[in-house]
């Protein structure tokens, strides 16, 4: 008698806004890295958009059907991304902010406004409204996954925010893992995502700081959880100075890695860096790696290099005296752990919970809340290169001690046979 055939490999879907390699949001990097380590024990399938460029969702790609890196990829079609104008108004009246609301607080909230205009209520279709408006609207992966529940073992969404989770994940709440990639923002405390945070059978935050503020705020009580980010790899290539060269780095450098974009911090980060480079002579120069939304008429020290290969933005990375990380909102900040990884210290924003948790925790790197401790920051970065390599070194040992791919695929794959016992 032969051998037994194998089984064949269970059927996982994974649903995100955007995919692909020229595609450098942090979210959707976590998405295609836990995709291509998944689809060595699975049979995935990752449904997306045709857009790449989340500003405007215009549906760049085809779609249909592909293999990108070893996993199915299968995009449906998508619309642009409301004018500002009709998302403004969608924003307005979710938050209260209609003329009629502003007219009410003006006269000092009366009684007797609310008998001749009483409050409008917001409805589930205008929390719809406003995800189509915010996009990628695509109704048609809505409707593959209305269609095709039974077709997976289990459902992948990555960040709550965006129209294919928020409208996916209800049509197959049972079988779904959600990574909520949730953060304090406005848009947070929008009725719609008490539904959607409570659907899911599984939810796996980034940190802790993302699961306290996610328990206060929604009904996920009967929801299992789990702390689960993403592993790291621990890159062993040789030092390359020809890629800084490339990009006409040519003295010691401070990295931004990521969109280079006012809602990231980079404005204010390009103010402090000018003004400490002109009082203080400094001998630093500022790389900005990633795609570029702001002026570049930023001064001569201030490189930006536009989208980088991963190779050329680890060389890039290693190469550095630290990252910088201006973001008031992440929910893991894969690209601190990426600079950790290679013994590079960060300096991040504290009004960051999560960055300031990272650093608490690992001690590498520092702390800056003004333009006052970011000049006390670099100054003592320039003087201080064995301190600047203790640093380096803290930060490496918190990658390698919580960041392996073997214990986040060992959570993945807890979840996933959970959901399959239950269905």
């Amino acid at each position: 008698m032969g051998m037994p055939m194998p089984a064949p490999a269970k059927r996982i879907a994974m649903i995100v806004q955007r995919y692909g390699a020229d595609v450098n949001g942090g979210a959707e990097v976590m998405a295609r890295m836990i995709a291509e380590k998944l689809a060595a024990h699975y049979d995935v399938t990752v449904l997306t958009s045709c857009a790449l460029d989340y500003h405007t969702w215009k549906p760049v790609l085809a779609p249909g059907d592909s293999e990108e890196g070893g996993v199915h990829v299968k995009r449906f079609t998508n619309l642009e991304r409301a004018s500002r104008r009709v998302q403004a108004a969608h924003n307005r009246k979710l938050d209260g902010r209609t003329l009629g609301r502003k007219v009410f607080r003006w006269l000092k909230e009366p009684g007797w406004w609310n008998a001749l205009f009483p409050p409008k209520q917001i409805t589930y279709q205008d929390n719809v409204d406003w995800l189509q408006a915010q996009g990628p609207c695509v109704p048609e992966l809505v409707g593959y996954l209305r269609h095709n529940k039974e077709e997976y073992a289990a459902f992948i969404f990555f960040t709550a925010l965006y129209y294919p989770t928020a409208m996916g994940i209800v049509e197959v709440a049972g079988k779904s893992i959600l990574i909520p990639t949730m953060h304090d923002e406005r848009a947070s405390y929008f009725p719609i995502y008490q539904q959607v945070m409570a659907s899911a059978a599984w939810l796996f935050f980034n940190t802790s700081v993302e699961q306290e503020f996610s328990e206060k705020l929604f009904p996920i009580e009967q929801c299992k959880k789990a702390i689960v980010a993403t592993g790291i790899e621990l890159d062993d290539t040789a030092v390359d100075s020809a890629v800084p060269a490339k990009f006409n780095i040519h003295k010691p450098y401070l990295i931004y890695v990521g969109r280079v974009d006012k809602s990231k911090g980079c404005d204010v980060l390009l103010d402090y860096f000018t003004r400490f480079s002109a009082s203080h002579g400094s001998p630093l120069q500022l790389v900005l790696v990633g795609k570029n939304s702001m002026e570049e008429s930023a001064g001569p020290d201030v490189f930006f290099t536009g989208f980088v290969s991963d190779a050329e933005k680890i060389q890039l990375m290693k190469q550095a005296q630290a990252l910088l990380m201006p973001s008031l909102f992440e929910s893991l900040s894969l690209v601190l752990l990426e600079s950790f990884a290679c013994k590079v210290p960060v300096i991040a924003n504290l009004r960051c919970e999560v960055l300031k948790d990272h650093l608490d925790q690992s001690e590498g790197g520092w702390l800056y809340a003004t333009y006052g401790d970011f000049e006390r920051i670099l100054t003592d970065l320039l003087g201080n290169e064995s301190g600047n390599r203790r640093k380096g070194d803290a930060g490496h040992r918190y990658v390698v001690d919580n960041y392996s791919w073997d214990s986040v695929i060992k959570k993945y794959k807890i979840a996933i046979e959970d959901i399959c016992n239950n269905h």
